[in-house]
């Protein structure tokens, strides 16, 4: 029987996926983007927030579907069609000149991650 002190240390399979934990990383660099949003970049930072999200619980969602059932695949398609609207989100701050540009670069660098990956669980 398995120590329920060491709960903290089990994991869900979902969470040893790199590409979760890329996806991961790219949500907590938005958290200094997302806590006090000028009133100009507030409805984008909240598209932002949700397709950051739906990339997280799709890929989740889809690891516990069977290896290479159109179930799965369909997970991870929109996971993938998240990741880009949340890159989208990205391109759109960034030409509004927000004062996050640094954060903004790091998590378009990791959802750029993210998109190749999912790609290449779709194919």
């Amino acid at each position: 029987m398995e120590n329920p002190d060491n709960s903290s240390d089990r994991r869900f399979d979902f969470e040893k996926l790199t590409v979760f934990q890329k996806a991961l990383q790219a949500q907590e660099r938005l958290a200094d983007l997302m806590a006090d949003p000028p009133r100009r970049t507030a409805p984008v930072l909240d598209h932002l927030d949700r397709a950051a999200t739906s990339v997280l619980l799709n890929i989740a969602e889809g690891s516990g579907k069977q290896a290479g059932s159109r179930d799965r695949i369909r997970f991870y398609r929109t996971a993938l069609g998240s990741a880009k609207e949340a890159g989208a989100c990205l391109i759109v701050l960034a030409a509004r000149g927000t004062r996050h540009g640094p954060a903004l670069k790091q998590a378009k660098s990791l959802f750029l991650e993210v998109v190749a990956m999912l790609y290449a669980m779709v194919r």
